[in-house]
């Protein structure tokens, strides 16, 4: 929801908020690529918004609690800190993408629990 409430946010004069869903096989290099997440089978959710995207001073501080974007009484800065931490704490991992005035794409990628869980 929160990824959903910030994509509006960054489109004030409209645009396009993608939700997508798949399985994915991250091999090793592809893996190691995406944060070190470990290679294996996953249910990746993606959040894609058309709005003003981030650039690298804002991306290396997103997920901390308290850092928001926002005016003072529009955002606490808990929202991807809270996001962050209930994806850790499943087991999964979340990649951001995102360029100034092009927009943004989370990725969130969870164990998928159907599949065992070693990979060769």
């Amino acid at each position: 929801m929160n990824l959903a409430v910030n994509a509006r946010d960054a489109m004030p004069r409209g645009g396009r908020l993608t939700f997508e869903t798949s399985n994915v096989d991250l091999d090793a290099p592809v893996a190691k690529g995406l944060y070190e997440v470990p290679a294996g089978h996953y249910v990746c959710v993606a959040v894609s918004d058309t709005g003003s995207g981030m650039g690298t001073d804002v991306l290396a501080h997103l997920f901390e609690p308290f850092f928001t974007t926002k005016e003072a009484g529009k955002g606490t800065g808990l929202g991807l800190a809270t996001a962050y931490g209930i994806v850790k704490q499943s087991g999964g991992y979340i990649s951001v993408y995102s360029e100034p005035k092009v927009g943004t794409t989370f990725r969130i990628y969870l164990p998928d629990t159907t599949v065992p869980l070693s990979y060769p």
